[in-house]
């Protein structure tokens, strides 16, 4: 079966994501060869270019394969903490969202102690990475790609909450029930006592000022990712084209192999040729 058949090349791509750590470049550029050998271009392309994952994201892959259920277990907490975020936003109860809660929890407790036996097996650190892995699984469980990408198992880089999704690690106030009033005896309405104007204008400027901060703070990380982001890809792009230029040197090497081979073999003929007609079985030209 070739890489054109696409069962196989999923399957391929599967066992890639699951090799350790160090395996994966070798084993990449073999199957982009493979694709080369069976005249599947594009595909050997598209091989060639795959990222090598982070080292927490080639975690996040194991524990999609070893710990499949407490994965499928994040991803169903993770999507009903979506659902019961949007419904308790919209003033819903919060019962639905602790209980979503809860169970992403004890499912990221659980990979958390796996992704700890993985690190220890590899001899990486395991505090500073498995903070790293729970981070990641924690981003991937409340957004629809997030969740489609960690079953997949076939992670390149770490994930990170940003904008409305950070909401979903923080805790909602419990709901408050609105009660009739009491019957009481009617009574003059207390007038509130304003608040300061310059109070009011203080605090108006600091949250202006606050605002104001947290934009140019928001502008600087999206520049500085921005451009990382850009490095990243320029040096993918170069670690491609070294690929490519390695696999055609590769098969200029084979070529030329067999070339010499053939060579030697008609080398070897026209020795034995040339002996018989001189009556010289060791003369050699």
């Amino acid at each position: 079966m070739t890489l054109a058949d696409e069962a196989e090349l999923e399957h391929e791509l599967d066992r890639l994501y699951g090799l350790p750590f160090e395996e994966f470049v070798p084993a990449r550029n073999e199957l982009a060869r493979r694709a080369r050998r069976e005249g599947q271009r594009a595909i050997a392309a598209r091989i060639g270019e795959l990222a090598k994952p982070t080292f927490p994201a080639w975690v996040v892959n194991q524990l999609a394969r070893r710990r499949e259920l407490d994965v499928q277990r994040l991803v169903k907490a993770g999507e009903g903490l979506a659902e019961a975020q949007m419904e308790a936003l919209r003033g819903g109860g919060n019962e639905q969202f602790l209980q979503a809660r809860g169970e992403e929890q004890r499912a990221l407790e659980s990979l958390a102690t796996a992704a700890r036996e993985i690190l220890a097996e590899a001899g990486r650190p395991i505090a500073s990475n498995s903070d790293r892995v729970v981070a990641t699984l924690r981003a991937a469980a409340v957004t629809e790609e997030g969740r489609t990408r960690l079953k997949q198992g076939r992670l390149t880089e770490e994930l990170e909450l940003s904008g409305f999704e950070a909401l979903a690690g923080v805790e909602l106030p419990p709901r408050r029930e609105r009660r009739a009033p009491l019957p009481t005896k009617p009574k003059l309405a207390a007038v509130p006592k304003p608040a300061p104007a310059q109070a009011r204008r203080d605090d108006a400027k600091r949250t202006r000022e606050l605002v104001a901060e947290a934009r140019e703070r928001v502008r600087d990380l999206r520049a500085e990712l921005r451009d990382r982001e850009s490095r990243l890809r320029q040096a993918e792009r170069g670690a491609a084209e070294l690929r490519r230029s390695l696999d055609a040197a590769d098969q200029e090497a084979e070529t030329l192999e067999r070339e010499r081979q053939r060579a030697q073999t008609e080398l070897t003929a026209a020795e034995r040729k040339l002996a018989e007609l001189t009556g010289n079985p060791s003369r050699r030209a």
